[in-house]
């Protein structure tokens, strides 16, 4: 077991099979390379992934498919090989979006073009730029509802 100090949970113990590892940094964060997920509460859909180096450093992100069901990532083959996930099936790798929380929630947004792909087994991830061109970095984490009249 491995103690972590976090903002948000105190310190916590995770076992050294929960770290996630990746092969390059989070864009802007490339010296920090180990994290784990957490998650407030099991209902939630938001998680953390909290960097087991940095107290401060965390990131909320979440499950790609709740906001489009039809999310269907093509990572380029360097990116596969990164996390040795070239010969494994599309279901070994576990891909969730980072969001920007922003002070009114309603224009929180998520980035679609880069998520985070990691793979199952063996927890080796990477942030990835997808070859997709119909996903963006600013999609809208919610749905405006216009006002009727």
């Amino acid at each position: 077991m491995r103690k972590i100090k976090t903002l948000d949970f105190g310190e916590i113990e995770c076992k050294e099979e929960d770290i996630i590892k990746f092969e390059r940094g989070i864009y802007g964060f490339e010296n920090f390379n180990e994290f784990v997920i957490l998650q407030d509460n099991p209902d939630d859909d938001l998680f953390f992934l909290q960097s087991t180096e940095d107290a401060t450093l965390h990131f909320v992100i979440l499950d790609p498919l709740l906001l489009d069901s039809n999310y269907n990532p093509i990572m380029i083959s360097e990116d596969l090989k990164l996390i040795e996930s070239e010969n494994m099936k599309k279901d070994s790798i576990k891909y969730l979006v980072i969001a920007a929380i922003r002070e009114n929630i309603q224009d929180s947004v998520v980035n679609l073009k880069s998520p985070i792909a990691i793979n199952a087994d063996t927890k080796k991830a990477i942030q990835t730029i997808l070859l997709n061109e119909d996903y963006n970095i600013r999609h809208p984490l919610f749905v405006k509802v216009e006002d009727g009249d």
